[in-house]
């Protein structure tokens, strides 16, 4: 139990109502109780404050408090980055006991810390190293001599292949793959040759990798996803690529290999890029745009191939117009044909 006064605190916000009082639970504007605290992040759901049950509610400086005077209030700055603040404190995270379980297959020369929660049905291969109070789940395989740092949580499912490396507050959600060969074939006139993957996968601290993505290891050298970076579902990067830090990649994004993601940047959901390519820093690319090129640094495009975006929009306004342009022309060429003139 929290009470209004350590909220306020927390967020660093004006309390309005007694600060003693007890909060039990977090719920959604629409579905609070008595005892909940809630939050209106748009002014657009105030409507729903008449109705709403919750003892307390979170808001931003451009509501009027005073229509409602049946609750208690916190006044901030931003009611978004509050919520993430308050909903950790309510955040159920189950705390496994630490240790290896019997059921688990651990092989030799491994540093595995006290700390650390080892599930049933855990692969651990020889000569890996796990950090302290990090979780591994039931049916994660960790290859060989790959290191894993400290307070990190795999969930089951998750492949980790040789000598990759993970950070520090790494969350790996289930059946991703990390490490497995990229795709690299020549064809020496009878088959396709297979090229060996030789390089490995560096995962940095912060990042959060969500459920069946594959992260290829690098033929040389490393592929890298560096600090902070945040990967969706169903995410494909290739061999030696480099994501850069605090990027965010959403779902069903493809980046072949060799490509180099700098920081800041957001692929919004199906966007492909091409191998070879360099995407600058702080660029934002618009749902299912085609990187086909290098793109500079604080770009916004989209399309495919990927233009400005203002560009794409006009394309699309004449795109539409397309039809009734077609029917004029054939117009006028019906009336040429016919030896018509205006």
């Amino acid at each position: 139990m929290i009470t209004l006064k350590e909220i306020a605190k927390l967020v660093d916000g004006r309390l309005i109502g007694l600060e003693d009082t007890v909060l039990l639970g977090i719920s959604s504007i629409e579905n609070a109780k008595k005892g909940d605290i809630t939050f209106l992040i748009h002014k657009g759901y105030e409507r729903y404050l008449d109705r709403c049950e919750a003892t307390a509610v979170v808001v931003g400086k451009d509501i009027d408090t005073e229509k409602f005077k049946d609750k208690a209030f916190i006044v901030v700055e931003n009611p978004g980055l509050a919520y993430i603040k308050i909903a950790e404190i309510f955040e159920k995270n189950k705390r496994y006991k630490s240790g290896i379980s019997p059921l688990a297959f651990v092989s030799e020369d491994v540093d595995i810390s006290k700390e650390a929660s080892v599930l049933p049905f855990a692969f651990i291969g020889k000569g890996v190293r796990i950090g302290k109070k990090t979780v591994i789940h039931p049916f994660v395989h960790i290859g060989d001599h790959s290191y894993i740092g400290d307070d990190t949580v795999i969930y089951p499912g998750v492949t980790i292949y040789d000598n990759v490396s993970i950070g520090n507050r790494v969350i790996i959600h289930a059946g991703t793959v990390i490490g497995s060969d990229g795709f690299g074939y020549m064809w020496d006139g009878k088959c396709h040759r297979k090229i060996p993957q030789l390089g490995t996968v560096v995962i940095e601290d912060d990042v959060e990798i969500g459920a069946n993505v594959t992260i290829d290891r690098a033929s040389l050298d490393k592929t890298i996803i560096k600090k902070g970076t945040k990967i969706d579902n169903l995410v494909q990067i290739a061999h030696n690529v480099t994501v850069g830090e605090n990027s965010i990649i959403v779902a069903q994004v493809g980046i072949a290999g060799s490509t180099k993601i700098g920081k800041h940047v957001v692929l919004a959901g199906q966007v492909g890029v091409k191998d070879h390519v360099v995407v600058g820093d702080n660029v934002r690319a618009g749902g299912q745009t085609g990187i086909t090129k290098d793109v500079r640094p604080g770009s916004t495009i989209s399309g495919t191939p990927h233009m400005v975006h203002k560009e794409w929009l006009k394309q699309q306004v004449l795109l539409k117009k397309l039809p009734e342009l077609f029917e004029r022309v054939k117009l006028l060429e019906e009336r040429l044909t016919s030896g018509e003139s205006k």
